[in-house]
């Protein structure tokens, strides 16, 4: 279910972090999606769950912020320290962040230290069309390094990726990618020892000027911070912002294909002391831009040749063992409609809708948003905002099933009923517009069936002119449609009276959710929401 955080109060939450504490421990197969409306909001905050979507409704006018630096003080004096500062900290695995902005507003790194925008410390990290500005240190990517960081950080959870101290940094498993994101800082502003792969970034540095990168990443690690197709740009003066300095003395850093203007240094990357130096592990290749001669760079910077440049590949950077691919967007399949199609809790077992089992017998990979609720019809489901939190989620390339009729019949509730030969299908075009609006797919559903034989044991219809309103406007508009009312009418006749009871809610006498039994002709059982999720796949790929 998708959760809004809204500032005015017109959301599920108004802080951030109160939505992410309210998520589940225990994670689905498809992530929580929290949409972030509008606005400034002026938060520490932690996402210290697995499988989290964050989306923000604009990148601009979208804003986490916080002034935390590393002079801030405990109670005793001393001071918390850089990695504490961040205003956004990742320690979840799964982590997607999209279309807003991370900024630490606590000043320029000479008055307060460092001052982190983002800390993603966890692995398999997806960030796209974000912004991050700050000052001094402005994006990590790396372990929760410190006990005490740890302890505060993460007070829910007490979790910390294991790493291995060997001389160059922690060894480190962790991946971060960041696609069409832009990041503004001064020293040292992107840093940190995990594998990164940066794509059509923009890298802005601050008047102060000072060094894009500062990587950390262990010997061990063949590969640390990759940039491709980025531009690198800023306000300080030409030739103030050097490409990278080595944090630890086996860094990597490379640049591929990007385009660097005159405020990059002629030297391309530094020494940080006479410890710490360039290293071969340091490349670029096919700069463009006016700071695309290489004669003037470190000569310790390795030239890459064609062939070892093809070599530096995002599958072969960031893929690992299980093959993550971060550069294809996983799709969704927003499911709308009623309680034929909602979860439901663990409480109201056996009652199960179709939508809360689909996901496992769907051969590629998507994930299921199941936004369908109980007692609703298209008209109370768009009253009530839900189309309009979907339409700020949808992606081109996801899906919208869209399947009512149950309560639009009901004329003695005027905030629920639709008419069959007006508002319903003009309620339906709402649907389908919206997903074509976003790339989306749509697709129509008729209703499943309710159990109702007449005394000759033959299945009485009692969707009227429903389930042909949603074929009529199928065929119009040219969308795909799943008739399930046709689908599960074969299914339910075939088993009979008496054996369709079984694909219904049928509960005896004395069940721990409800003891006085139910005998309930139009929800569904497990057996039955299986059989209907398997019948709406299908016909869905046919």
């Amino acid at each position: 279910m998708i959760i809004v955080v809204a500032k005015d109060g017109t959301g599920d939450f108004t802080s951030l972090q109160a939505a992410v504490d309210a998520l589940p421990e225990a994670a689905g197969a498809s992530p929580s999606i929290i949409l972030l409306r509008s606005g400034e909001y002026r938060e520490k905050v932690v996402i210290h769950r697995d499988h989290v979507r964050l989306l923000g409704e604009d990148r601009d006018r979208t804003v986490i912020t916080w002034n935390g630096c590393a002079q801030d003080q405990y109670e005793d004096g001393t001071v918390k320290g850089t990695f504490l500062s961040a205003t956004l900290t990742t320690t979840g695995h799964n982590i997607e962040v999209e279309n807003l902005t991370v900024r630490n507003d606590a000043g320029d790194g000479r008055e307060v230290g460092q001052a982190v925008a983002v800390y993603a410390a966890g692995d398999r990290g997806v960030w796209r069309g974000c912004s991050f500005i700050a000052h001094q240190d402005t994006l990590f990517c790396g372990p929760v390094r410190l006990p005490n960081t740890l302890e505060e950080i993460l007070p829910r959870q007490g979790r910390a990726e294991e790493s291995i101290r060997v001389e160059g940094g922690p060894l480190t498993f962790s991946r971060q990618y960041f696609e069409d994101c832009f990041i503004q800082g001064d020293v040292d502003f992107i840093f940190g020892s995990y594998r990164c792969w940066f794509e059509r970034c923009t890298l802005f540095m601050n008047e102060r000027g000072g060094f894009y990168t500062a990587a950390n990443t262990n010997r061990a690690q063949p590969f640390g911070f990759v940039f491709h197709r980025c531009r690198l740009t800023g306000a300080c003066q030409p030739g103030e912002g050097f490409l990278g300095r080595p944090w630890r003395r086996f860094a990597r850093t490379v640049f591929l294909e990007c385009e660097m203007d005159e405020h990059v240094a002629p030297e391309g990357f530094c020494d940080w002391d006479a410890d710490r130096v360039v290293t071969d592990r340091y490349a670029e290749w096919h700069t463009t831009g006016a700071r695309a001669d290489q004669s003037t760079r470190h000569p310790s910077q390795k030239r890459l040749t064609d062939e070892e440049a093809l070599l530096i590949t995002l599958p072969q950077v960031l893929g690992g063992a299980d093959g993550w691919q971060p550069d294809r967007r996983i799709p969704t399949w927003f499911l709308c409609g009623d309680s034929i199609m909602a979860d439901y809790p663990q409480e109201s077992a056996p009652m199960t809708g179709w939508g809360q089992v689909l996901r496992p017998f769907i051969p590629e990979n998507v994930y299921i948003a199941n936004e369908a609720v109980c007692g609703r019809s298209t008209r109370s489901f768009m009253d009530e905002g839900r189309l309009e939190r979907i339409a700020l989620c949808l992606r081109e390339g996801d899906r919208v099933l869209i399947g009512f009729a149950h309560n639009d019949e009901k004329q003695e509730d005027p905030s629920r009923y639709t008419a069959p030969d007006s508002s319903f299908p003009q309620n339906l075009n709402c649907f389908i517009d919206t997903a074509l609006a976003h790339g989306a797919s749509p697709v129509l559903l008729t209703p499943v069936v309710r159990r109702l034989f007449d005394e000759s044991g033959c299945l009485v219809p009692t969707h009227g002119p429903y389930p042909d309103a949603v074929r009529r406007l199928a065929k119009e508009r040219g969308i795909p449609l799943i008739d399930l009312e046709q689908a599960t009418a074969s299914l339910v006749e075939q088993a009979g009276p008496e054996g369709s009871r079984e694909i219904y809610c049928h509960v005896p006498i004395g069940h721990p959710n409800y003891p006085d039994g139910l005998e309930d002709n139009s929800h569904l059982s497990l057996t039955g929401a299986v059989r209907i999720a398997r019948l709406v796949l299908s016909q869905l790929s046919r």
